[in-house]
């Protein structure tokens, strides 16, 4: 939920030229990432683009944006959210100290740090805090600012980390002891220095996620965002106060399942971007896709955060809406099954499972042309994937792996979401039924279940409840280690995912010494073997990558699409 890639160190330093400093991309339980720039034809474009008619050259001050969602968000603490929704509200608020430019997934430049350093060992990060910044609150931003937000991810109350809220601190930066940041250090009011326990080359394009957003501590204090006990956090829940960062958008309001309200922040400090224009934008959580078309259609709202391809392919025909082109598939849907539960302890089942779904039957049936069959758990195009050798369709033969098995109790709980859609799963439901005759056949007895997605689903499924289950994901940043690690299997805390628990050290240790090369070379050949790793064992059954599409009313100017979603509304006005 959230957004992009770049190189390792010293290869990536060409990319931030702009900054003034050094390297990026993702790691897992300590670690750097390498990645080329440019990604291949399947792969995320760099430069997405939009249908809408020309726009006229002066914006115009004024009105309201109403921006129709996949769903509700599901908490104002940006620091501890989870889902696309959430996201793409708390990213008009809260900034970080680095961001991407506009329209890219790859380009990280400066936001509330005008510029930084990186220690020729890749250790120490210093970053220089711009000057005369405040928060919404009237406080102001300084290095003391950026200091307590950095050790508030690595002191986050445990019983955040068991509710299921804090995936983004359990998967990339970690806490306490566990985390890949040694240390955070505010030696003057501009500067701060955080220095990692070994070379990250992740850790700028972690800085870009809406989660590593800077909030104002006053705010974070005032609203009990720390609460050992979370129902007496009102920070996450509301407010007030919630949700104050030097965006250009304030946050005003939460009306859960109805929806929420960000206003101008008539005083935003980068006043080179020109904006904000618009007075007001309201999101609407319209989780059903008919009604989300309906209502761009009719005017009910401006901009539908995301279509199905189906619906896609229904407003490209209306002249007065267009649909936002993101570039290519960035994301991939899978079938996950936990270790943790019988029969998926036993590999022949598992591998059972993925000869018994007709994978290419369901794209087919459920992407309309926009979905590409998956032979690996990241996208098609991600530098340092490999084309695998996946187990084909065959029922008959996924029927004599259940017999080499020697299970004979092939029964197991089968989740999927519902009030949701996402790019990778369109219709959970249609698809859920698909796989379920698909198992049926071959003799498993999958029990359906289904819950919501917020809170239920994401909690089952990140904490590691369910036997079976539908899930995905949409990617933060363009690298195989989003997917491969962040994602799926990347151990947390020196523990396996608990979504999978699926437990290979050497896979795991593969991906660590991927992470924190330098030598491409390297990278690839570790990246190569974790991925050889993962086929082998089978700890999920990997099934499409699709494009996300979006809709908007062709009356709303300077809006600039994103292939990772990170759509900021400071240069879009309206013109009607």
């Amino acid at each position: 939920m959230v957004k992009n890639r770049l190189l390792a160190l010293g290869a990536v330093a060409a990319l931030l030229v702009t900054a003034c400093g050094g390297a990026a991309s993702p790691a897992p339980s300590a670690a750097p990432t390498a990645a080329p720039s440019v990604a291949p034809s399947e792969a995320p474009s760099a430069a997405p683009t939009v249908v809408p008619t020309e726009a006229p050259a002066t914006p115009k001050a004024g009105g309201t944006l109403v921006v129709g969602l996949e769903g509700d968000i599901n908490r104002t603490d940006p620091s501890i959210i989870d889902d696309l929704n959430s996201s793409y509200v708390a990213q008009q608020v809260v900034e970080g100290l680095v961001t991407l430019k506009p329209g890219t997934g790859d380009e990280i430049v400066p936001a509330l740090a005008e510029s930084w350093t990186i220690s020729p060992d890749g250790l120490a990060y210093t970053f220089k805090i711009r000057t005369g910044i405040k928060f919404h609150d009237g406080t102001d931003l300084d290095a003391d600012a950026v200091k307590f937000n950095v050790d508030r991810w690595l002191n986050i109350p445990q019983s955040y980390v068991d509710l299921a809220y804090t995936y983004y601190i359990d998967s990339i930066i970690g806490k306490g002891d566990t985390s890949f940041v040694k240390s955070v250090e505010a030696p003057d009011p501009t500067t701060v220095v955080v220095t990692l326990r070994q070379a990250n080359s992740a850790f700028l394009v972690h800085m870009t996620l809406t989660p590593f957003g800077i909030q104002s501590p006053k705010a974070l204090q005032d609203g009990n965002a720390s609460a050992p006990d979370f129902k007496d956090n009102k920070y996450a829940t509301g407010g007030p106060p919630a949700m104050i960062g030097t965006g250009p958008f304030i946050f005003k309001e939460w009306v859960p399942g109805d929806h929420v309200t960000i206003v101008k922040n008539p005083s935003y400090w980068n006043a080179a971007a020109g904006g904000p224009y618009l007075d007001k934008v309201t999101f609407k959580p319209l989780p059903d896709t008919a009604a989300r078309v309906n209502a761009l259609q009719s005017g009910g709202i401006d901009l539908a955060e995301v279509l199905t391809p189906v619906d896609a392919q229904t407003i490209a025909g209306d002249p007065n809406v267009s649909v936002i082109d993101r570039g290519g598939a960035c994301n991939a849907g899978v079938v996950g099954m936990n270790q943790k539960y019988k029969p998926f302890d036993n590999l022949k089942i598992r591998l059972a499972v993925a000869q018994a779904i007709d994978r290419q039957a369901l794209v087919d049936a459920f992407f309309a042309g926009t979905g590409i069959l998956l032979n690996n758990w990241t996208p098609p195009g991600s530098p340092f994937a490999k084309e695998l050798t996946f187990p084909p369709y065959d029922p008959e033969a996924a029927k004599a792996l259940i017999a080499e098995s020697g299970v004979t109790d092939l029964s197991f709980d089968f989740w999927y979401p519902s009030d949701v859609t996402r790019a990778y799963m369109p219709d959970p439901k249609g698809e859920f039924e698909a796989i379920l005759s698909d198992l049926e056949k071959v003799g498993f007895k999958p029990n359906p279940k289904t819950a919501p997605w917020r809170p239920d689903y994401l909690a089952g499924w990140t904490g590691g409840s369910y036997p079976m289950f539908m899930a995905g994901w949409n990617c933060d940043w363009f690298g195989i280690d989003n997917f491969l690690v962040t994602a799926f299997f990347g151990y947390q805390g020196g523990k396996p995912n608990p979504s999978y628990d699926f437990k290979d050290d050497a896979m795991n240790q593969a991906m660590v010494d991927a992470l924190k090369a330098a030598d491409p070379a390297v990278q690839k050949a570790n990246w190569e073997k974790a991925q050889d790793l993962i086929l082998a064992g089978m700890p999920s059954v990997p099934l499409v990558s699709a494009k996300t599409p979006g809709g908007i009313a062709n009356y709303v100017k300077g809006f600039v699409p994103s292939p990772v979603i990170t759509e900021i509304f400071t240069d879009t006005w309206l013109d009607k």
